[in-house]
């Protein structure tokens, strides 16, 4: 089995929210799953910060019994922050670090996903640096069972597709791969060519999502509120399917098209219209 001949679908943490990044969740953690479940989509991500204040009021058998009743699972945990940090911040880093791991186990979610952020005007270490803090990190994670996806932003040019992708290479952790999502690898110039190196092992995740050919002026607002179903815009997502295929990519679709239009629908409308957009794209693909 590869990603195009998958039937299942996952949803990323943000775009079942119902609100921008960093503003409360407008749907409970239950009506989330029935809309999942709903849809017939079998999974969703998690953020820490929503984890941990769910765990700190209710039992983690609680949770179990809710994603058991509805038939949906938990594929991951956002975001870690703090791997790539040198000896002088490594203290904090590692209690965020290990509080993320506990609450993993804890919820019984899979993976975690990881990024790292540098800002223009601030220097990044050498890959080699970076590769070795990263493996470090992955060797924490593979002690409690965990797997790590590894994501590059386009809004935050340094850490490209490309340094991520030299990173998973040279760390080569078995537990370790790159999470694509469609919106940010299309808008870095580095992207395909960082997926080229890659084998289908070192691929973690598929996120859908499309673009303009243009981007926004204002690239905060489009990554935020302006992404497109995939389908509709310019990017080539047929061509990236049949890539990945070919490297035998096996992984669960998933999606995160943050949109304001989406956010605007009802729940259940917003994953309907979602799945059946990414449903078409890889029927495309087989096609």
């Amino acid at each position: 089995m590869t990603l195009l001949t998958r039937t299942d679908l996952g949803f990323a943490y943000l775009q079942l929210t119902g609100s921008v990044w960093q503003e409360p969740v407008r749907y409970t953690l239950e009506e989330r799953l029935a809309a999942l479940a709903e849809n017939n989509c079998v999974s969703m991500g998690m953020s820490v910060e929503e984890l941990e204040t769910f765990l700190a009021d209710h039992s983690a058998d609680k949770l179990r019994g809710l994603l058991s009743e509805y038939g949906v699972r938990l594929h991951e945990l956002e975001v870690l922050f703090g791997w790539n940090a040198g000896p002088e911040e490594s203290g904090p880093a590692l209690e965020s670090e290990t509080r993320l791991f506990e609450l993993a186990v804890l919820a019984g979610i899979p993976t975690v996903k990881s990024c790292a952020v540098y800002p223009t005007g601030v220097e990044m270490p050498p890959t080699e640096v970076l590769a070795e803090r990263f493996g470090a990190m992955c060797d924490r994670a593979a002690a409690r069972g965990l797997d790590i996806s590894l994501e590059a932003m386009a809004v935050m040019p340094g850490f490209t597709y490309q340094v991520a992708s030299d990173v998973i290479v040279a760390a080569d952790r078995p537990n370790a791969g790159l999470l694509i999502d469609m919106w940010h690898l299309f808008r870095d110039p580095t992207g395909l060519g960082a997926v080229d190196q890659l084998t289908g092992a070192q691929i973690a995740g598929v996120e859908f999502g499309d673009a303009p050919s243009t981007p926004s002026p204002d690239v905060m607002n489009e990554v935020l509120s302006g992404r497109l179903l995939p389908g509709d815009g310019d990017c080539d997502i047929t061509g990236l399917l049949r890539t990945l295929d070919a490297k035998g990519v096996d992984v669960t679709p998933s999606v995160e098209v943050l949109s304001a239009d989406l956010r605007a629908l009802p729940l259940s409308e917003n994953i309907a219209r979602t799945a059946a957009a990414v449903r078409a794209c890889l029927e495309k693909a087989r096609g």
